[in-house]
């Protein structure tokens, strides 16, 4: 039965999680709309505030959507990778290049360091949104003025990715849990801000579908480095 009852207690866990994450948006926007009906006669210029931060959370509420969807789904086992084989280098440029001008316009660097080459056996789709969401940490947590470094490689059939990046890092007992559902380092963020806590969850999965390696040490003098390694 010890199998079992873990199974109803992360189902337990999840679902009270879920709501609680969903729970604030939801309020945000039925404040915001409910002070909007109370000025009838205005015009939506007058309350481009309140309209902006419904938009924020209406967009939070898609993403958050999303991916409690992939985590029910790989719980459930409805997700099934589709390995395929990839031209690496010009599919890597193309996930990569959007997040070079995001950093520009937060007036931070993003380096790249991209020697893999050649065809390499993954589900693309997947690794895709493993690395997005790195990525999308790594400017998160990056100051203005501070940089992002991207490199990849293929080493002895591994296909190896880092990210690094010069925030103010991870402190070592957070490490450990860093990839469990709905954890945050940082418990004083906000959704907006220190997102939701799925992300890595979903990054981890990925790499373990893979039968892959994820590591996060730390970036010195400061920041953090997440290190992917994916067997061909």
């Amino acid at each position: 039965m010890k199998p079992i009852l873990r199974s109803w207690k992360r189902q337990q866990e999840f679902s009270s999680n879920a709501a609680h994450e969903l729970r604030t948006p939801l309020t945000v926007i039925q404040n915001q709309m409910e002070f909007l009906l109370t000025k009838p006669r205005d015009q939506v210029m007058d309350h481009a505030v309140e309209v902006s931060t419904t938009l924020d959370e209406v967009k939070h509420m898609k993403v958050l959507s999303s991916q409690l969807l992939t985590l029910a789904r790989s719980d459930s086992g409805m997700i099934q990778i589709n390995k395929q084989e990839v031209d690496i280098e010009p599919w890597l440029n193309k996930v990569i290049q959007p997040f070079g001008e995001i950093a520009d316009s937060q007036n931070k660097v993003l380096n790249t360091n991209l020697l893999a080459q050649g065809r390499v056996n993954f589900d693309a789709d997947l690794v895709r949104q493993l690395l997005v969401i790195l990525l999308d940490n790594a400017l998160k947590y990056t100051p203005s003025g501070g940089s992002i470094n991207v490199s990849a490689k293929v080493n002895k059939k591994n296909l190896v990715f880092e990210i690094l990046d010069t925030g103010r890092g991870i402190d070592d007992p957070e490490k450990e849990k860093i990839f469990d559902r709905f954890y945050r380092t940082d418990k004083s963020r906000n959704s907006k801000t220190g997102g939701n806590g799925l992300g890595l969850s979903i990054a981890k999965w990925i790499v373990d579908e893979h039968h892959g390696k994820i590591s996060v040490h730390d970036n010195y003098p400061t920041g953090t480095i997440f290190k992917v390694v994916l067997p061909e």
